[in-house]
């Protein structure tokens, strides 16, 4: 009998099995041919910007936790952060070489948010008072777990996962502000969560180095945390140890074991022609 010489070809019939392969079947079989592995200083980096995030977070709770204490006053709250936010305006600005003169339109918007979200401070002071504070303070924390998740850690394109991040983070904010003592510490804090949580990522995009300000976060947030709890302090210096060198070394060391294979069971790809 004559042999059939099997080809790949879907619409060709050779009189053989639906299922039928021979030797030549595996001849067009690759390994890991598109490598994307990532260096150690890529991981560190990655893991630095989630613990940037997570040091933002715990320095917001700090500030809540000064003003429910009154060991600083509002006026402090919102001097400082004034300062701050100039300052980092500037840095913006010098980063982002392209960017039009919008000085007139930064200073409305900033006076239009000062402006409501004072006049609203009193209505926020007592909108969750028949709220429990455990209730307050469960959801609030909810709110930021949510953000943490769903924060954009790498990529600086605006995305869902992005908008909800930043509208957990303000809503947490905003339950938070609401268990002070005055609506003045309750719009002192709404400030310091708008320049967290909406105008420090914007800066922060902007900067390559994400080890070095990890770094200063992170000495800056553990020297804080020693004035309220040493505890506390640990579990962070833990979770950072964690999430900037243990995580980013774990994936280093897996990468060795990925083995990606391409062959001819992939499926067909349209490639569009240009007319």
């Amino acid at each position: 009998m004559k042999e059939v010489q099997w080809q790949k070809n879907l619409y060709k019939n050779y009189g053989l099995p639906d299922n039928y392969t021979d030797r030549s079947f595996l001849e067009q079989l690759r390994k890991n041919i598109k490598p994307n592995n990532v260096t150690l200083i890529e991981a560190i980096s990655l893991g630095a910007s989630i613990s940037i995030q997570l040091s933002i977070v715990v320095l917001f709770v700090i500030i809540f936790i000064w003003l429910n204490n009154e060991w600083i006053t509002p006026n402090v709250i919102v001097i400082s952060g004034g300062i701050l936010t100039i300052f980092g305006y500037f840095i913006y600005n010098i980063k982002v070489s392209n960017r039009p003169a919008k000085l007139t339109k930064d200073l409305w918007t900033v006076l239009i948010f000062l402006t409501f979200g004072y006049i609203l401070s009193p209505i926020l002071k007592t909108l969750t008072e028949t709220i429990s504070t455990d209730t307050i303070y469960a959801m609030t924390i909810l709110m930021f777990l949510t953000h943490l998740i769903f924060s954009k850690y790498g990529s600086s394109q605006i995305s869902l996962s992005d908008s909800l991040s930043i509208t957990s983070s303000i809503f947490g904010s905003l339950m938070l502000a609401s268990r002070l003592t005055s609506p003045l510490h309750a719009f002192s804090l709404l400030t310091v969560s708008v320049q967290c949580f909406v105008l420090l990522p914007y800066l922060l995009s902007q900067i390559n180095n994400k080890i070095f300000i990890s770094i200063l976060l992170t000495i800056g947030t553990i020297y804080l945390l020693l004035f309220i709890s040493q505890t506390f302090s640990y579990v962070f210096i833990i979770a950072i140890i964690f999430l900037h060198f243990i995580c980013p070394l774990w994936y280093i060391r897996c990468q060795k074991y990925k083995d990606n294979i391409y062959g001819p069971w992939d499926e067909a790809v349209i490639v569009s022609q240009n007319k």
